[in-house]
């Protein structure tokens, strides 16, 4: 290196020498610019300040450019990993001949139970359906599993696959990375949604950067639906300030999709992420209980379908271009959705009943399919708007007297307060022995969802109760309400 500082500084003193020469006749201020640079340059040691200056250039070109190799070098190994991830279209295109004509399967799993002689590979594939949807995404096949359970393995590829360092900031959860896979958030749900199992698994190489420390989190994770998860439960080793490498996986809330880290004692700290792995073919039953059933099975054709029902064949409307968590996804016809499943019930009293102006509550519930007799209260809520029938059979009794007087029941049935039927019972200045009369009221009515309905009573001056009572050779009690829904309006 000194050998080319002397010719350097050579050079340099022969031009300044030539400069001198060829400006002797120059203007006065260049003249003086000129003997200004011979003050500073010929004077005795300017030799070696001038090489020092140029030598201090140099070291800091070379450094810069030592970290642009470096830089170089980290994007080429970047590349060749891509690279080995990615393999061309092109070489798979026999491979995806795999596909029935014009037709793309939506798992890996169903690529290999169409042909078990398939090599791992990249593969197009169209979860939602094809046709349908999203367009096909580009995953990674693995053919190869070790278990038979593990042949055609999907693997969803995505941008943070390789080791990352989370830098030097020291605040909690400082580093942000968001996680991009290659294939839209509908695709990946329903690749979960037909696979047996799918997981995530996130490496974590720390040196004094803890996860959690003394009561602090210091990193966090994201789920598919935005909500915050820690790592405390699962990713422990990093909390006790040594140099380790610790993994975890998760099987719900996938996929992952933005973590946050941070160095708060200027240690280092560097994440890799895998792919998301989904396995096999989610459980279904022999015969579809419903359109998720006939989804993963392989229908796509919106329309009308025969499921399996807890007591009889049902008829549903599947619309395939929605995903299962999706509104309006699936519709029962007949039943909810288009018609609830029936609603009806039956219910008695156990106890003599005196109270005036208040709904009558039940002690024993014979049936209440739908669960909109609430028997404490006595309170029927309409769980769907349609034509409903109430019926209301009891036995009036009143008290003897020493004189005849005009004695009065009234059972009332209620809509929402208000007063809609009514049926009384009268008994006249006549004293008879038991005082028993029988009081009856039948009702059909149209009602909204949410609307309630009661039976209340009217009690005369001179008093009368709800007579009941219940032994061993009566088992069937006095009082009786029921109600059913005739017909859903849809």
């Amino acid at each position: 290196m000194g050998r080319n500082f002397s010719g350097i500084i050579r050079s340099f003193l022969l031009i300044l020498a030539l400069s001198t020469y060829c400006l002797t006749a120059a203007p006065p201020d260049l003249q003086a610019r000129v003997e200004e640079l011979e003050k500073n340059y010929v004077k005795p040691g300017a030799y070696l300040i001038l090489m020092e200056h140029l030598a201090d250039k140099i070291v800091d070109l070379e450094t810069k450019v030592g970290r642009l190799e470096a830089k170089i070098e980290k994007q080429d190994s970047l590349l060749a990993v891509l690279k080995k991830g990615h393999k061309p279209l092109k070489d798979n295109i026999d491979i995806n001949q795999h596909r029935r004509q014009n037709a793309t399967l939506r798992t890996c799993h169903e690529i290999h139970v169409a042909n078990p002689s398939y090599p791992s590979g990249m593969y197009w594939i169209d979860p939602d359906g094809q046709g349908i949807g999203d367009p096909p995404i580009h995953v990674h096949c693995d053919m190869d599993g070790k278990e038979a359970s593990r042949y055609g393995k999907t693997s969803i590829l995505h941008d943070s696959e390789s080791k990352m360092d989370i830098g030097n900031c020291t605040e909690p959860g400082c580093y942000s990375r968001p996680i991009k896979y290659y294939a839209s958030d509908r695709q990946i749900q329903a690749l979960i949604q037909l696979s047996h199992g799918c997981s995530q698994t996130i490496l974590y190489y720390c040196r004094k950067s803890p996860l959690n420390h003394k009561g602090t989190a210091y990193a966090w994770w994201f789920d598919k639906d935005g909500k915050r998860q820690e790592f405390t439960n699962w990713l422990t080793a990093c909390d006790k300030l040594s140099e380790d490498a610790e993994g975890g996986y998760v099987t719900d809330k996938l996929p992952f999709t933005r973590f946050h880290f941070s160095n708060p004692f200027k240690g280092s700290g560097q994440h890799e992420v895998s792919r998301l792995e989904c396995l096999g073919k989610a459980k279904t039953e022999a015969m579809p209980r419903s359109c998720k059933d006939l989804w993963r099975i392989g229908h796509t054709l919106n329309g009308i379908y025969l499921v399996r029902g807890d007591k009889r064949v049902e008829t549903v409307f599947c619309q395939f271009d929605k995903r299962p968590n999706e509104q309006d996804f699936q519709k029962r016809i007949g039943y909810q959705d288009i018609k609830t499943k029936p609603i009806y019930f039956y219910v008695q009293k156990d106890k003599h009943f005196s109270a005036r102006d208040v709904p009558l509550p039940f002690e024993r519930s014979v049936i209440n399919i739908g669960g909109a007799m609430d028997l404490a209260s006595g309170v029927f809520t309409a769980p769907v708007n349609g034509i409903y029938f109430f019926s209301f059979a009891g036995l009036a009794q009143f008290p003897e007297g020493p004189n005849p007087v005009q004695r009065e029941l009234g059972a009332n049935l209620y809509k929402n307060g208000e007063r809609v039927a009514v049926s009384q019972v009268n008994k006249g200045h006549v004293v008879y022995p038991d005082n028993l009369s029988p009081v009856t009221l039948q009702s059909t009515m149209s009602l909204q969802a949410g609307d309630k309905v009661w039976i209340q009573f009217y009690i005369g001056k001179t008093g009368g109760f709800l007579h009941n009572i219940r032994h061993a050779l009566h088992p069937g009690g006095h009082t009786h309400f029921n109600g059913l829904l005739l017909e859903e309006e849809v």
